[in-house]
């Protein structure tokens, strides 16, 4: 038991707070300045990864000390001793978890959800100023106080936890619906990736649900990969378009497409937000007042019967003409007094959504968005075209203009062309929409000549159509080598060492240099330029005590070796 307990000689632990499914929170006393704070453990289960918690306290001493308003404060990290090798210190902060404010309450209101992702965006781009990716956004590692104020935490940890195939399991079930495509390639988090798990926070925040569900991380994978990002507007039809844009824009499967940094994410939220808050409200009516009921005195008992009867058909025909006068003039106002005025449609094909938007509510017109469709010629998030009313035709102010948007190029799968003979690869590739790059050619010791041994981009890539791809072909098994060396010219007291080298990378062609610094001096004992997949080996004679060097690129390729 933790509870009575001093750790960091100064936060003394007084109660259990809670636990998830790493930590074990608890609330203590600072003794050196009386503030409440809480102090995380890790569970039993995780002690003993020795990898995983020296991962998990480097990156937590990274992000230790770091402070902004919409950022959790870390205070320290450190071992409590060696039954609990690791602690660490934050800010505690009254409030919910965002999950939790979802399982309450879905979908959010729109001006709520947009108010709490700015400021969540707000903390991630000042993470992202100092370096630091949060790679684990999702609403759990999200605090929301009574005054909805938001606090980011568990920031900058996520590469720790590919540390221990344990922790990655783990965390990989709680965090696949928030990662974007390329983070289940195993690339590392970027500042675009941070990006699209916001995108999905704000779609969820709106809707009540994650766009993409599946049973297996296997089948989230592929549906963040090649799914169509849902629109919002489909599940919550009080999303306006403006949203929907973001969460497109945001949730896009190529990172070059997302939004250029959170900043301009947050910038484009705030833009959303104002037009929704500047919304007029329905004025309530005003009930007008009751008719008077004075009553005036009549002395029609003592009219003549003759006389009230002539006075009453009298009043009737009067009563009749000024009535129709009155409903005559209601009609005319109606008709013609308030007719709408007629505008112009103006053309806003090619325009920024937002901005023909503007302009057609300048001119008294409302656009409604009605389906986003992929294109060539046309960037994402601007109109493609005008279905109803065509530009430039008159018609009556208030009058709906149905576009069509344009989601950029539609992104294809590159197929895996290895292994099949060039005329087939080439086939291939046209039907997925890609086109043919360079083709250059290699020995294969397995592959028959003509046949593809690889490719870049790599199979099961997203990119754009008519993307080139690179080709390596087989030109068969390679010559037998010549004796690269006269043993009989080697002296006795020389050194003799065999360096092989599988060439990766994905540059098409690839500088190989072998090196030797020994007693004769500096000298390079190889070059050549080869493509993925060669296998290179050669001989090297050291003389006395010596360095071998390889490079790929001008880079090392593996430790020198000494001899």
């Amino acid at each position: 038991m933790m509870i009575g307990t001093t750790v960091g000689t100064r936060f003394h632990i007084v109660s259990r707070v809670g636990e998830g499914w790493l930590f074990i929170v608890y609330q203590a006393q600072d003794r050196l300045t009386g503030q409440r704070v809480a102090v995380k453990t890790l569970r039993p289960t995780f002690i003993t990864l020795s990898p995983f918690v020296a991962a998990l306290r480097r990156a937590c001493e990274q992000v230790t000390g770091i402070s902004h308003p919409s950022l959790l404060r870390y205070l320290t990290v450190g071992e409590v001793d060696e039954a609990q090798p690791f602690f660490w210190v934050c800010e505690l902060v009254a409030g919910q978890s965002l999950g939790q404010l979802l399982g309450r309450r879905l979908p959010l209101p729109l001006t709520q959800a947009l108010h709490l992702l700015i400021q969540i965006a707000d903390g991630v781009a000042y993470l992202h100023r100092q370096g630091i990716v949060h790679g684990d956004l999702r609403p759990h590692n999200i605090l929301v106080t009574s005054r909805g104020e938001v606090k980011v935490g568990d920031y900058g940890l996520s590469s720790a936890f590919l540390a221990s195939r344990v922790t990655e399991t783990e965390w990989m079930e709680r965090v696949a619906p928030y990662l974007a495509p390329e983070r289940f390639h195993g690339d590392e988090g970027t500042p675009q990736s941070d990006i699209y798990a916001l995108g999905v926070l704000l779609f969820q925040m709106v809707t009540g649900r994650l766009p993409y569900e599946a049973a297996t991380i296997a089948d989230l994978a592929h549906l963040h990969a090649t799914a169509p990002i849902p629109l919002p507007s489909s599940l919550n039809p009080s999303v306006p378009f403006s949203v929907d844009a973001l969460v497109l824009q945001a949730m896009a499967k190529d990172p070059h497409r997302r939004f250029p940094s959170v900043d301009a994410f947050r910038d484009n939220l705030q833009e959303a937000l104002a037009a929704l808050e500047t919304i007029p409200s329905p004025i309530p009516p005003v009930p007008a007042e009751p008719p008077s009921e004075k009553e005036e005195a009549t002395d029609e008992e003592e009219r003549p019967v003759w006389r009230q009867v002539t006075q009453s058909v009298l009043a009737s025909v009067i009563g009749l003409i000024v009535g129709l006068v009155f409903v005559g003039l209601l009609v005319y106002s109606l008709l013609v007094s308030t007719r709408p005025r007629e505008v112009v449609v103006p053309d806003v094909t090619g325009m920024p959504l937002t901005k023909a938007e503007q302009l057609l509510k300048e001119r008294g017109l409302q656009l409604r968005v009605v389906r986003w469709q992929p294109s060539k010629d046309i960037p994402p998030n601007h109109i493609l075209r005008m279905e109803d009313p065509e530009p430039n035709r008159r018609v009556l102010e208030g009058r709906e203009v149905l576009v069509v948007v344009s989601q950029g190029v539609a992104p294809v799968l590159v197929p895996d062309v290895t292994g099949q003979k060039l005329e087939d690869a080439l086939a291939t590739l046209k039907g997925a929409h890609l086109k043919v790059g360079q083709k250059v050619e290699t020995f294969s010791e397995t592959a028959p000549a003509g046949t593809v041994v690889g490719q870049q981009p790599p199979p099961l890539t997203q990119v754009p159509e008519d993307t080139p791809v690179n080709l390596i072909v087989s030109k068969g098994a390679p010559p037998p080598e010549p004796e690269e060396i006269d043993w009989r010219s080697v002296p006795p007291d020389a050194k003799v060492a065999r360096v092989s080298l599988v060439v990766g990378g994905h540059q098409l062609q690839q500088l190989v240099q072998i090196q030797v610094n020994d007693a004769q001096g500096f000298r390079e004992v190889y070059r050549g330029v080869h493509v993925p997949g060669d296998r290179v080996s050669k001989t090297v004679i050291v003389r006395g005590s010596g360095r071998i060097r390889v490079l790929v690129n001008g880079q090392l390729a593996a430790p020198e070796q000494e001899l």
